[in-house]
């Protein structure tokens, strides 16, 4: 399962990051490492910017980002 497929206040585990190492720092800088508890906050209208609660604040990324999130739910 990916980050785009949790629906709102879903809460899982990240478990894969992208491949894209320079994609996969940038995340890691804004929180999204390996075993954080994610949740989903907000899906943007028209295929928009998903909002997600991690470390207690909430960051916006792309959906096309979020696909190459791994995730399981908690």
């Amino acid at each position: 399962m990916t980050l785009s497929q949790l629906k709102r206040t879903q809460s899982a585990i990240i478990r894969r990051l992208p491949d894209n190492f320079d994609l996969t720092a940038k995340l890691i800088e804004q929180g999204f490492a390996l075993k954080t508890e994610i949740s989903l906050a907000h899906k943007a209208p028209f295929n928009g910017p998903l909002a997600f609660n991690l470390h207690g604040t909430k960051i916006c990324i792309a959906p096309s980002v979020a696909q190459q999130i791994g995730v399981e739910i908690v």
